[in-house]
């Protein structure tokens, strides 16, 4: 069954999504030609002992997961080609660009998945270039960029929206009509 969906909503998710996945393109490629390719040169420290600018290519999906599985870059493009497809039917077809925050979470997801879906196809791997570590309590995060920081925010939103308290359709006490209470005559001794 469709439902109607405002054309905002188709506005909002394609910014998301395209707007997204532009932004992650365009730092991959900044951060790339500026700081060169793996191994190429030391790391560029924003923060030091913090955080820092330092490529790196990564075959697998999210902190390296599946890395050494063959066609691992092939496999996880297809995977994030279905997501799309079913991110799509599930807003649009099916109905769920009714909410404000699945329109956001879903438009950041395909943001992400595009972004590196598409590093997967013409690269072979997706470019990581944020590695985020606090040296001094020995903390050190995989590198990442920004359509992984997409795919995780969105994430998070749709188990938060998941895990939001159901409106009960019962009216709340104050809202109720107030009962008649049945009065005992007592009669005087």
């Amino acid at each position: 069954m469709t439902t109607r969906v405002k054309a905002s909503r188709w506005i909002l998710f394609l910014c998301l999504a395209l707007g997204g996945a532009a932004f992650d393109l365009t730092t991959k490629s900044l951060i790339f030609a500026k700081v060169g390719p793996p191994r190429s040169a030391a790391p560029v420290s924003l923060i030091p002992g913090i955080l820092e600018l330092q490529t790196s290519y990564n075959p697998g999906a999210l902190w390296g997961f599946g890395a050494s599985m063959p066609y691992s870059s092939l496999v996880f493009a297809l995977l994030s080609i279905v997501a799309g497809i079913a991110i799509v039917g599930w807003l649009f077809i099916g109905g769920a660009a009714a909410s404000l925050p699945l329109t956001i979470a879903l438009g950041l997801i395909m943001a992400g998945a595009m972004g590196n879906c598409y590093d997967r196809l013409v690269y072979g791997h997706v470019r990581d270039f944020v590695h985020f570590h606090v040296d001094s309590i020995n903390f050190d995060c995989a590198i990442f960029n920004f359509a992984d920081n997409m795919l995780v925010v969105g994430a998070l939103t749709l188990v938060l929206f998941a895990l939001r308290p159901q409106p009960s359709d019962e009216p709340v006490a104050s809202e109720r009509e107030p009962r008649a209470v049945e009065s005992e005559s007592v009669e005087p001794v």
